[in-house]
């Protein structure tokens, strides 16, 4: 099976590199019984498209109050590409549906998998990714224009692709229910918590001084968007540093410090910590490499995630914390009623008072992180689980 991987779409944020690394991981697990060529379709950006965009992403970060990283450049983005794609043949071509099946004509793809892009006219079968509704649950968090335009994008997605592909059940319901496709068109991707060797190379106590942390501290990893509901999160911490056993305890948070929606969310967080009184404590890291971040998850003492929406359960720093034996202390959102493996507490969303007395619970009775032999297999279990979900479904498409 030929199978091309449009990385338009999933290369504008770190999120979708996420995805894109973990479907990667997945079909290239070794296998006898099943021959799989996987390809890469890479947009093409011109110099002054990235003139623009690091120009546009400057003038958010000042507007944030945040300082300029390159983590989330268009050229930070292509170097995780670049780390994504290594060992397999890539294919530039333009930022667009004819671009993308240009290179699948190239590599005699069997088939398009996955494609945030409709592609138009051609024979060439393809599945369509859809990430979530949010828009549709949470429209106060967006204009109407915006609102309108993923409205049309996903129903041009709908209708050309032979398939669509979501990361969860909640989200397979919803294109039914908003686009009318088939529950039989969809395929629901297992929930897949994973580790990989290399995630275990840096050494976390090193990693944690770089960046000035000290003793114990929770974690949160999620961009500074509004809905992923940081000051639940900072007000459970003030909550847990009233309690002397927890006065040392410290907060750190890594992730994009722009909303493009609102960009001045991150510094009304700034402010909210510290008219706390946490300030001190606290750590605002933004965007920092992959390897530091898995580095500081290993070494946190729980991972706490408020989210109001997503459309993978957890989100993506969830699936790496359980995949790392990480606990977690999640909100109880529906789609994060899916998650079915790991050491996970929900408390109610959106009240700091559960969170902060969930979190006290995991702090005191710490439960004990596996090995990473352990860990390492468990990830293999997972991972051929959600490679042979994902053949099966493309082998129906194909005669």
């Amino acid at each position: 099976m030929r199978i091309l991987f449009p990385l338009h779409g999933f290369i504008g944020w770190n999120g979708g590199l996420d995805l894109a690394r973990l479907i990667s991981t997945a079909l290239d697990h070794p296998s006898v019984a099943h021959d799989v060529e996987l390809s890469f379709a890479l947009p093409q950006i011109s110099r002054s498209q990235d003139a623009m965009l690091a120009v546009i992403r400057r003038w958010r970060s000042v507007k944030a109050g945040a300082r300029h990283t390159d983590g989330g450049s268009a050229p930070g983005l292509r170097k995780v590409a670049d780390e994504i794609t290594i060992g397999h043949r890539v294919i530039t071509c333009h930022n667009n549906g004819a671009g993308i099946l240009d290179a699948a004509d190239a590599v005699d793809a069997n088939i398009i998998f996955p494609t945030m892009l409709p592609l138009g006219k051609s024979s060439r079968k393809r599945i369509g990714y859809l990430f979530d509704f949010q828009h549709r649950h949470l429209p106060n968090f967006f204009s109407k224009r915006t609102r309108s335009n993923r409205e049309k994008q996903f129903a041009k997605i709908a209708d050309d692709a032979n398939g669509i592909v979501v990361n969860s059940h909640t989200v397979a319901q919803d294109v039914t229910r908003f686009l009318g496709v088939p529950q039989e068109r969809i395929l629901i991707m297992p929930f897949t918590p994973y580790a990989r060797t290399w995630w275990f190379e840096a050494d976390p106590l090193m990693t944690q001084r770089q960046y000035g942390i000290q003793g114990q501290f929770l974690l949160v990893c999620n961009h500074f968007w509004t809905h992923k509901d940081h000051a639940t999160a900072l007000r459970a911490f003030a909550l847990l540093k009233q309690s002397p056993a927890h006065a040392t305890l410290e907060l750190v948070m890594t992730g994009d410090p722009i909303d493009y929606r609102d960009l001045r969310h991150y510094s009304r967080l700034v402010n909210l910590c510290e008219s706390l009184g946490i300030a001190k404590s606290t750590h605002f890291l933004g965007l920092i490499p992959k390897r530091d971040q898995l580095a500081l998850l290993r070494g946190c003492s729980a991972l706490l995630q408020p989210t109001l929406f997503e459309g993978g359960p957890g989100g993506g720093s969830v699936y790496e914390a359980i995949g790392l034996g990480v606990p977690a202390i999640i909100s109880d959102i529906p789609i994060n009623r899916e998650i079915n493996t790991g050491v996970v507490q929900f408390f109610r969303t959106g009240d700091p008072y559960d969170l902060a007395k969930k979190t006290a619970e995991t702090l005191d009775t710490p439960p004990q992180v596996p090995g990473k032999g352990e860990l390492l297999t468990g990830s293999e279990v997972r991972l051929v689980k959600l490679r042979d979900a994902m053949l099966r479904y493309l082998q129906g498409f194909l005669p």
